[in-house]
């Protein structure tokens, strides 16, 4: 197959040559001359492949030949090795006692030959070590490190031919070994030089890096020198044990030596109980010292200590791991010791900082050495947390309930804020606690910071029933004389302005939350949480309003009643409702001092029952006019009143309804109409207000005095009063006749209407 393919190669290859030389017609005249020329090839290469495969043949025929004389060379071998093999079997016992004294005077020998060879040295054993000694003192050693290396060398030597063969000696108590005891203590005291050295080595590797390379080369020579040492008492059969103070493993001992220093260093950083006592701050200035510490440390290595290290240390990772753990050690420490709220958020915060610090100045990533506080453990941290933070919001609510009650008792007045509203300190306060403990659990992360909102808006809702608690016995108190606080309108006016300020601190709070949070709005829980903590200041301060208008009325309560009588009222016009402008614009000057929002709620809330106190005195037939001039001079007196009173009330708020104004005067058109114009007149009174019902209406009649039960029940009956609703509804609405919520009216009731006529 690989030949058929070969050959149909060669085909199109001459077939491209045959046409690469006949391009032109003029080519075909040299056809000949190519045809001699491709012949002339043709035959040299055949003459050459001739060659190659003839030299080929040959050299694979002398190949045969050599491996036949070989083979033949081997089996003799095989059978001279037989012969001497068995030989040796019948004749080795005796052999080997033939040869004992031969290896005897061998062994002996290579004894002297070691000896002699170093004959020098073991007589300058003394001055060696004297001058070594000398050279450690001085710090000089490398120099030492020499002459001990020769000195032990020469003395294993020495051993190791004294051990050597069957008659060995196995005393360790021989005269060689008195004479080298001294290298013993001269290699501890080289030992203790360098590991003075590895005790500073990250002091030393910036300061002076000489000392740390000098003390590492002689420690990996000395491992170089443990290892050929075992592998060649090994070889030789001789425990290691026999040669004094061999294997010295100061690699070990090197790493053994750093781990107690870090060891120690971090104990050497550990506080006392009277520290503790004395100094606030000691976990701020022990973390602060400790993070130092490390910082230095780890930044010494990495940058100096890996070039001074050989690489099989690993040093930086080595380093990384111990600072790890020791840094792991002094938070298990601090744990044990109990520590509050503030000092727990102090050590968290700790740990963040100290591993993003490493990471972005050292590159030092202490999460992927592993956790430098468990998960459980920072759970039950973080519920201790949340417990101390609690119970402290919830102390200092409670302790400002009460510095608030003594303050409202004070002989001064309230303070004034720039625009001159009375205020009490409570709605700063109370927000600065909670942004304060949201702010310090901040950096422990969202879940901690919501946690904590959530705990500060559960205390509001317990200091908002406490503080309405003692608002409302601080009035009870003052209202039954059991305390005389002299300026309990103007602190009652302060509590409330500090409630409508804590509901827009609610609402900043919760706008920030907002946008800390990247969201428009919160999680369902919150968002009810806010709005309850919001809705119920607005109440504790409206009701607050409440009672400055129930302190207005109070004085006003005589006056009030005098309306509609003839001595107090009609004999005297205008006076009563003088007196009811006078106090009310005198209390004013307090309530100005009211936020715009509850002045606005307090005037209309005056403006209210004024308007009821005037119709509850039209409604109870305080007098009776029964001549026509009393009843127009009576309604002329109520339409005054009533512009009167509306002008001031809208002169003093916008939001004050001047539709009471037109319902008195409507009213008082009642009084003063004749007979036969009263249907009519109560007609549009009852179309306008729908709030008007009968009884109201025998009531204005019965004040007129001027028409029998009989005649009014006659008279109702073609009034749109006297029709059911199924009768107006047939015929159509009236005009101006709508539904209204209830108002002050329609919260006016009188009883036994009819028993008012006579």
């Amino acid at each position: 197959m690989e030949f058929t393919l070969a050959e149909a190669e060669s085909i199109d290859l001459a077939k491209k040559a045959v046409a690469e030389m006949l391009t032109k017609p003029e080519d075909l005249e040299k056809l000949e001359q190519y045809r001699r020329k491709v012949a002339r090839k043709k035959a040299t290469v055949e003459s050459q492949l001739r060659n190659a495969v003839q030299t080929q043949l040959e050299g694979v025929q002398t190949g045969l030949e050599n491996l036949g004389e070989a083979q033949k060379v081997i089996s003799e071998i095989k059978i001279s090795m037989a012969e001497v093999e068995d030989v040796f079997h019948e004749k080795g016992a005796e052999l080997s006692e033939v040869v004992r004294p031969i290896k005897e005077v061998n062994r002996r020998h290579q004894q002297l030959k070691t000896t002699s060879d170093h004959i020098h040295n073991i007589f300058n054993v003394p001055q060696a070590v004297s001058e070594t000694h000398e050279l450690i003192k001085e710090g000089k050693l490398l120099e030492a490190h020499r002459n001990l290396s020769e000195l032990e060398h020469t003395r294993d030597e020495l051993l190791m031919q004294l051990y050597h063969g069957d008659d060995a000696y196995v005393d360790k108590n021989t005269s060689l070994h008195h004479y080298y005891e001294e290298l013993i203590g001269l290699s501890g005291n080289l030992g203790q030089s360098l590991w003075m050295i590895m005790n500073s080595a990250t002091l030393l590797v910036t300061e002076n890096p000489t000392k740390v390379v000098t003390a590492l080369r002689i420690i990996e020579r000395e491992e170089r020198i443990d290892t050929m040492l075992v592998e060649t008492l090994d070889l030789k059969g001789i425990p290691p044990s026999q040669i004094p103070g061999r294997p010295k493993k100061w690699r070990s001992k090197c790493i053994e030596m750093l781990e107690t220093s870090i060891s120690n260093k971090f104990e050497s950083l550990e506080t006392t109980s009277e520290q503790r006592i004395e100094n606030k701050d000691w976990l701020m200035e022990h973390l602060s010292e400790v993070a130092r510490t490390c910082y230095m440390d780890l930044q010494a290595i990495t940058t100096a200590g890996v070039q001074c290290f050989p690489p099989s240390y690993d040093i930086a990772a080595f380093f990384i791991k111990r600072y790890h753990r020791g840094l792991i050690e002094v938070i298990c420490q601090l744990i044990d010791m109990g520590l509050n709220a503030r000092d727990i958020i102090t050590l968290m915060i700790w740990i963040g900082d100290i591993k993003t610090s490493f990471a972005e100045t050292l590159g030092v990533d202490l999460q992927s050495v592993g956790p430098l506080m468990k998960t459980d453990v920072e759970t039950d941290l973080l519920k201790t947390c949340h417990g101390q933070v609690e119970s402290n919001v919830r102390e200092l609510m409670g302790n400002m309930v009460k510095t608030e009650q003594e303050e409202w008792n004070s002989q001064q007045p309230p303070e004034c804020d720039v625009k001159g509203k009375y205020y009490t300190p409570v709605g700063i306060n109370l927000f600065q606690i909670i942004d304060q403990n949201i702010q310090a659990l901040a950096p422990l992360g969202l879940p901690t910071k919501m946690k904590v909102l959530k705990i500060c808006l559960g205390a509001l809702d317990e200091f908002q029933r406490k503080y309405r608690n003692a608002l409302d016995g601080y009035y009870k108190d003052a209202v039954a004389g059991r305390i005389e606080p002299p300026c309990c309108v103007l602190y009652i006016i302060a509590i409330a302005n500090s409630c409508r300020s804590c509901v827009e601190f609610t609402e900043q709070l919760k706008k920030r939350m907002c946008m800390e949070l990247n969201e428009s709005t919160l999680d369902k829980e919150f968002e009810t949480g806010f709005k309850s903590v919001a809705e119920e200041f607005d109440k504790i301060g409206l009701h607050c309003c409440d009672i400055l208008v129930d302190v207005l009325f109070t004085d006003l309560k005589k006056v009030l009643g005098g309306l509609m009588t003839r001595d107090a009222w009609f004999s005297q016009p205008m006076v009563l409702v003088g007196t009811v402008e006078g106090t009310i614009l005198d209390f004013n000057g307090d309530f100005s001092k009211l936020k715009p929002a509850y002045h606005t709620y307090v005037i209309v809330q005056c403006q209210q029952r004024v308007i009821e106190s005037y119709l509850l005195a039209l409604c109870s037939k305080r007098m009776v006019l029964k001549k026509d001039k009393e009843r127009e001079k009576a309604a002329e007196y109520i339409v005054d009143e009533s512009r009167k009173m509306s002008a001031m009330f809208l002169r003093l708020s916008h939001a004050c309804n001047p539709r009471y104004t037109q319902l008195i005067e409507m009213m008082a058109e009642v009084i003063k109409s004749k007979q036969e114009y009263l249907p009519l007149d109560i007609s549009s009174l009852a179309n306008k207000h729908r709030e008007v019902n009968e009884g109201h209406v025998v009531a204005l009649l019965a004040m007129r005095g001027d028409m029998s039960k009989a005649q009014v029940t006659k008279m109702l009956q073609s009034t749109v009063l006297g029709k059911t609703e199924e009768e107006e509804e047939g015929e159509g609405a009236r005009p101006g006749r709508r539904r209204e919520e209830k108002n002050i009216l329609a919260q006016i009731s009188v009883k036994n209407h009819w028993g008012l006529l006579k």
